[in-house]
Parts: C-alpha cells; structure tokens; sequence
C-alpha cells in the first residue's frame, strides 16, 4: 500500500506471496506471516526436517481438513492448503491482530471484559463440540484477541483429531471444559460438566442466585425488622399497659387515703363542738392522720414487693405513690388548717 496515497495500489491485489516473515519456530511446525491481495495471513508449515515425512504429512491435511470445515466467529479461519516458494506446504489461515489471551489477562481487564470473552469461548467450544469435534489443546497461548479486544479466536487444531504419533484420542468435551476452567477459574462452577450447554445452566444459575441474593436479603432484613418492630411495639403496649394498671392501682388506694383523710379533718368540726382547743384538735387530727398514712404505706411497700427488684415499675410505683400522697397533703391540709385555725 502506498504510503503516500489513501488510494490502494493495484500491486498490492497480487496473487503472489509476498512479506513472508518467520513469526514462530515450535518443535514440529513453522509460523510465518504473509500478505497476498493486500491481505495478511499465517501459514502454518511443517519444519523442514519433517516436511517429507508421512505421518507429519497426513496429519498436516487432517488439520487443514478439520479447520476449513469450522466457520465461527470466534474461531480463526482455515483458508487453504498450498505449496509456497521457500516455505513448503502450508495452512493458510486468518491473520489476528492481536495478542494472545495470556498477554491480554496480564493487562488485568475489566471483569465486564473476561466475561464477554470467555462467552465467546463457550460460543465457540459449544460450536465446536456440536461437531463432535475437541478442542485437547484449549490454553491460554491458543487463544488470539484482537487488538480492540471485541473478539476471542481459538487456534491451532493439530491435536484437535489426533495426537503427534496420529492415535486416536478422546472426543470428550470435558477436557475442554477443564482446560477453560484452568484460564478462568472464577467464571466456571466446581463439578463435572458433560457439555457446554449444561456448563451455561449451571453459569446462569449461579448468575440467577447472585441476582435474587440482594433481593432476598432485603426481603430477609424487612421480615427482621417488622418482626423487631413489632416486638418492640408489643414490648412497649405490654409496658404501657402494665404502667396503666400501676397508676390506675395507686390512684384507687390514693382515693381510699383520701377519704380518709377527708374523715379526720372533718373531725375538727365535732372538737370545736365539744370545746376543744385548737392546738389539742389539730394535733389530734395530725396523729389520727400520721396513724393512716403508716398503715397506707404499710400497704404500699406490700404492693411494691408483687414487682421483682430489677423491675423499673417497683420504683416507679412507691414514686407514683408518694408523689399523689405529696399533692393530697398540699390540697387537703389547708382545709386542716382551715378548721383548727392553727
């Protein structure tokens, strides 16, 4: 592409090869990178000193015969199987501009970001394994995201059919399950899993609790608090009542004291008849009054004890009490006083 122009250069729809570039060196295979009609693409070739040999030749078209057979998007595409000038034959697959998942996890993403890319994993593993089709070497390294970071692919399927040795292997999905539970430990539940669709379940199921947890917590905490509440306000009516008795128990002696008193004071009315002098009269008065008032609280402190010690309404009761007795004395002594004129 001309750098110069935002124009595409015809060149660069070239049918050949070009800007072939070593990208990796494994034990059994060659990466390269390479452009043609103005695209990049990687090809995947067989080193050289197991390019000529059978085995490594045949599992080379099972691994093209698999990938090109798989068209999902979060998985890399397989595009052709070519003789290239200077590489050999090749898998030409798609190009990922990106990095691999072990690298974007070391960025430490977001967990709104790991999430969406571990369901395009499970996308992607449920479409694969709808194929009866495994994965066997699900890791981190094989895991391509592009440099957005919109998108998961999956890559390299050389032991997705058959081993090195070209044996059979197990088609069981767990061992792809396990493989992702390894990358992402916190998005998979513990237990076994047969398959992808019921891994989901399990996933939506704990996704559900989480969601009804603070619902239900909230819907505990209210339950908690109308029944304190109402605790509390029985307690309290309890209380209430039970004071209102005591009042309603004081003020009934109270009144008997009352007309008692009432019916000694009236009493100065017979000593004046029979002469008596005043001082004599009130003083009689008060000693038939301080007699009452012995026995009244006599009768208070028996009352008192029906309430256990630690109970507040003992001393709210002999408090009630003295208080009433308190305010008869100031209205009913006067009239004493009245009387005797003393």
């Amino acid at each position: 592409m001309d750098s110069s122009s935002a124009f595409i250069v015809p060149a660069d729809f070239s049918a050949e090869w070009q800007d072939v570039t070593l990208a990796q060196k494994r034990s059994r295979t060659i990466l390269y990178t390479a452009t043609r009609y103005g695209r990049r693409f990687v090809l995947k070739a067989i080193a050289p000193e197991y390019a000529d040999l059978t085995d490594y030749r045949l599992q080379q078209e099972q691994e093209f015969q698999l990938g090109i057979q798989l068209v999902h998007p979060n998985i890399a595409a397989t595009y052709s199987l070519e003789n290239i000038e200077g590489v050999g034959r090749c898998i030409v697959q798609e190009w990922i501009d990106g990095v691999t998942l072990g690298e974007w996890l070391q960025t430490k993403p977001s967990k709104a970001a790991q999430e969406r890319v571990f369901n395009q994993l499970l996308d992607a593993l449920e479409y694969l394994h709808g194929l009866q089709l495994v994965h066997h070497d699900l890791k981190a390294d094989n895991i391509l995201g592009t440099r957005n970071g919109t998108n998961a692919k999956l890559i390299d399927f050389g032991l997705s059919a058959l081993d090195a040795t070209l044996s059979p292997v197990s088609n069981d999905p767990q061992i792809d399950i396990q493989s992702l539970r390894n990358i992402f430990p916190a998005f998979v539940p513990h237990g076994q899993f047969p398959n992808i669709v019921t891994l989901r379940r399990s996933i939506q199921h704990r996704q559900r609790i989480k969601q009804t947890l603070p619902v239900l917590l909230a819907v505990l905490l209210l339950i908690i608090s109308s029944v304190l509440f109402y605790l509390s306000w029985q307690q309290s009516h309890a209380e209430q009542r039970r004071y209102e008795a005591m009042t309603e128990q004081v003020n009934r002696y109270m009144a008997i004291e009352r007309e008692q008193v009432e019916s000694i004071i009236n009493r100065a009315d017979t000593y004046n008849i029979k002469n008596i002098d005043e001082y004599t009269a009130y003083h009689a008065c008060w000693k038939d009054i301080n007699a009452l008032r012995e026995q009244q609280w006599s009768i208070r402190d028996s009352l008192a004890s029906l309430y256990p010690i630690n109970d507040p309404l003992r001393e709210q009761f002999i408090q009630l009490w003295n208080r009433k007795e308190e305010e008869m004395n100031q209205e009913l002594f006067p009239l004493l006083n009245s009387k005797t004129r003393y």
